[in-house]
């Protein structure tokens, strides 16, 4: 399983140094992607990879849930409004109901997870000094003690972690 492990770190200078050690222990079995790097108000470092908005936001989760919303209601409403021709012609309605409802549900909650940050994520950005920086660093769960280690001994902040459930499936 993926885990997104979030740091504060005190400047770009520790980032870049960061960067490099973490790009070191990359090429070794740890399985590591990333880091990348954002500001307090969520601005791009000069030089460094930015953040992606689902790392930070509940895009992807909301946009899964929104599959499954959209199919149920679409489901409902030809079981309510239904196709009276026959079976086969009910059976399409509602293959095509589904789909159309999985996607308009995926968009959906696309954008409404967009909106809503991480909880724990949002407060600790929020005490962040404007010279701090984010940084968020994907790894599998046995290189993850490791990367925590390497980024304290470089004088981060481990301030939340995130597992994904599905780490191969990015959606935006």
């Amino acid at each position: 399983m993926r885990t997104l492990l979030y740091f504060i770190l005190k400047d770009v200078v520790t980032a870049r140094l960061a960067q490099a050690r973490l790009g070191d222990l990359a090429n070794t079995s740890a399985l590591i992607v990333g880091p990348w790097f954002s500001q307090r108000d969520n601005q791009p470092v000069d030089g460094l990879p930015s953040i992606d908005v689902g790392q930070t936001t509940y895009r992807e989760e909301l946009a899964i849930s929104g599959i499954f919303v959209g199919a149920i209601i679409a489901a409902l409403a030809v079981l309510r409004y239904g196709v009276s021709v026959g079976t086969s012609a009910t059976a399409i309605a509602y293959v095509g109901a589904m789909t159309l409802g999985a996607m308009s549900g995926w968009w959906v909650g696309g954008l409404v997870g967009t909106r809503i940050s991480r909880l724990g994520l949002r407060r600790q950005k929020a005490q962040m000094t404007p010279d701090q920086l984010l940084m968020i660093s994907s790894c599998d769960s046995n290189s993850k003690e490791s990367t925590k280690q390497l980024i304290h001994e470089l004088g981060g902040v481990a301030i939340d972690e995130h597992n994904d459930l599905m780490p191969r499936i990015r959606w935006a």
